[in-house]
């Protein structure tokens, strides 16, 4: 009898085990999306149209876009600025390099 307990028991720890590993791996594979707000997309600065970066450096001198996202729909771009040694500005410019202002 103290052999079917073990045996029995031995089993019960292995299918535990089993059962953990399995749901550690599904909750690994989980792939983590960046939320879009107010229907703008992140984006690589580096992505903007010239006519953009060439608005940035005319009316915004020494600012660096530290992010960048879009608005595909509006066509409008969505900047956050940050000039040395000031805040972040969030400014909103069209893909005609005018400065709008979005709602």
């Amino acid at each position: 009898m103290t052999v079917a307990a073990a045996t029995t028991m031995l089993f019960a720890a292995q299918n535990m085990t089993a059962q953990e590993t399995t749901q550690d791996v599904a909750m690994n594979e989980t792939e983590v999306q960046a939320p879009v707000q107010d229907g703008f997309e992140k984006i690589e600065a580096s992505a903007l149209p010239e006519v953009v970066t060439n608005a940035i450096e005319a009316d915004k001198a020494g600012s660096t876009v530290t992010e960048a996202y879009v608005n595909e729909e509006l066509g409008v771009y969505k900047l956050m600025l940050q000039a040395e040694g000031s805040e972040i500005e969030t400014a909103f410019i069209n893909a005609e390099g005018k400065w709008v202002t979005v709602e």
